[in-house]
């Protein structure tokens, strides 16, 4: 497969992982402040403000390390019509490398926040995602930030 169409891959697998297919589960720790709630293929969580947080898992095909991800998932979230407002590397527990995206887009009247950390395991993508009117979501990105930083990625499944 070339790059460009492997690229293309990426993308589309990126896309499908950002709408919610094929996701795995986990028993996690949500953020400070959030509670848990059943849902399934996916740990969820949602703050009285109505901020959500899901951590689930997509294969890692195409089989690709964390910049390959990182620019893939950056493309795809450029191309969805998402403005980056930051990215950084990020940790989980254990020293697990990851990457972080904050971003924004206009959802209605309001302004919609969107917080997308990945982290590469061998055979699987770790994905933890907050989303929420951008103030709200603000109010709670500490709280966001830090249970990301206590994720145990190895046992997410």
């Amino acid at each position: 497969m070339g790059r460009s169409e492997h690229g293309r891959t990426a993308w589309l697998l990126v896309f499908a992982a950002v709408l919610g297919l094929g996701c795995g589960s986990a028993r996690l720790e949500p953020p400070a402040g959030f509670a848990p709630y059943e849902a399934s293929g996916a740990f969820r969580a949602v703050s009285p403000e109505a901020v959500v947080y899901r951590v689930r898992t997509e294969p890692n095909e195409p089989r690709a390390d964390l910049p390959f991800w990182k620019e893939a998932l950056e493309r795809r979230m450029i191309d969805g019509g998402y403005r980056v407002l930051a990215k950084s590397d990020v940790s989980a527990a254990g020293g697990e490398p990851g990457f972080l995206l904050e971003l924004a887009a206009p959802y209605g009247a309001q302004d919609f926040g969107y917080l997308l950390a990945i982290f590469v395991r061998d055979d699987r993508i770790v994905i933890v995602e907050s989303a929420g009117e951008a103030l709200r979501l603000q109010a709670q990105r500490e709280a966001v930030l830090a249970a990301i930083a206590r994720l145990d990625v190895a046992g997410v499944r």
